[in-house]
């Protein structure tokens, strides 16, 4: 029977540990998710005077303007950032070559390339940030997608055509289908390559604060003053949360066995008073003071490990209240603001149009299989670690 929990739990914790592993590589970035309106992506539109495209040349078109309040926001923000990339998503567009089609998802970049995580490259390069600034039509696809369009798996330098235009592979990545990717295949393009604009699905500001909480609590207020109705994704908070149900866990442990450790010190503690006491009926207390000193010493330290872990598991446990203040009613002791405050972060978890990342939605599910997990480990783990409380409290 225990050699079959011991297994278990072995076997548990260490899906725990993967999983761990792999909410530690989810990016941490701040990003807003929103819907671009159909004026910002609008471009210059043709004219039929010569007079008329000259005065045209000279004004900016409304994604032009777009894209120069994007690069406002980051030049004032710069002290608070590393860098900084604006993304935008066009799900199952149409690819297609002499040798075959496919409906990959359309990822087009502007800004700081730095600001990503750069995928396993297989052949080629990855964009250059050159290209990137001024929207050279090139792309970097994944295997996946070769395979589909030319047939091969190494097509750098070849073309193909994507929204009536023709866009040249310069280099080949390894896609890793996880949750939070809908499209089988994928391609990066830059921005800016477009003569005209796709009706995009959502875009994502994603930025690399350079400070803690309160930098990233401001950057997501100015990002919302910038575009209005989108949602702000803290990656940082996020990958905490995931990982919240094995703290919990550990957290619950490590109090049980201080309660454990200081029901041992009791009695360790009683059965040295009494040796103690024994000493005294032999010799006389002075000359056994060095002894009666190392007992009292190690009494003291017993009880102050078990009230040290005690406390600090304590303090683990509640530490996720200054990570997420917001679940914090404004009196804490109050039903009605108990109350409001839980119905409202509800209600923004719950909106009827909510912008969600492939980060989030990976780091959504992560957080789901921990928590099955742990609540596994939990449920193997209360026989045993009640059986030690007992053991102590029948002996004190």
């Amino acid at each position: 029977m225990w050699t079959k929990r011991i297994i278990w739990l072995l076997v548990i914790c260490l899906f725990i540990g993967l999983f761990v592993l792999q909410v530690n590589k989810a990016p941490s970035l701040l990003q807003y998710a929103f819907a671009p309106s159909t004026e910002a992506l609008k471009g210059k539109e043709e004219g039929a005077g010569q007079a008329e495209e000259e005065n045209k040349r000279e004004e900016q078109s409304p994604f032009e303007r777009f894209l120069l309040s994007w690069d406002r926001l980051v030049e004032e923000q710069q002290d608070n950032l590393q860098s900084a990339v604006l993304s935008a998503h066009y799900p199952n567009a149409n690819v297609s070559t002499p040798d075959g089609s496919a409906q990959p998802e359309v990822v087009a970049y502007y800004g700081q390339l730095h600001a990503l995580d750069q995928k396993l490259l297989l052949s080629g390069r990855h964009l250059y940030q050159e290209e990137v600034d001024e929207g050279r039509p090139v792309a970097v696809i994944d295997e996946g997608l070769a395979i589909a369009l030319f047939r091969q798996g190494d097509p750098v330098n070849m073309k193909f055509e994507l929204f009536n235009q023709t866009f040249t592979v310069v280099g080949v990545t390894r896609f890793a289908r996880t949750v939070g990717d809908r499209a089988e295949y994928g391609l990066a393009v830059p921005l800016k390559a477009f003569e005209q604009q796709p009706h995009w699905e959502v875009m994502t500001a994603q930025l690399r604060a350079r400070g803690g909480a309160g930098t990233r609590s401001g950057l997501g207020k100015t990002l919302t003053g910038w575009q209005q109705g989108g949602q702000v994704i803290d990656l940082v908070k996020e990958k905490y949360h995931a990982i919240l149900p094995l703290r919990v866990l550990l957290c619950l442990l490590g109090i049980a066995l201080a309660i454990a450790g200081l029901r041992f010190a009791t009695r360790t503690s009683a059965s040295l008073v009494e040796t103690c006491r024994q000493w005294l009926k032999t010799a006389y207390a002075w000359p056994l003071m060095p002894r009666f000193i190392g007992v009292a010493l190690v009494i003291f330290l017993m009880y102050a490990a078990g009230v040290a872990l005690l406390i600090f598991a304590f303090t683990q446990l509640i530490a996720p209240v200054y990570v997420f203040p917001e679940w914090v009613p404004a009196i804490l002791v109050e039903h009605k603001e108990i109350s409001a405050t839980f119905w409202n972060n509800r209600t923004m978890a719950n909106a009827l149009l909510a912008f969600r990342s492939r980060e989030l939605l990976f780091l959504d599910a992560m957080r789901g299989y921990m928590t099955v997990l742990c609540a596994l480990a939990g449920a193997l783990l209360i026989t045993p670690v009640g059986r030690l409380l007992g053991l102590f409290k029948k002996q004190e």
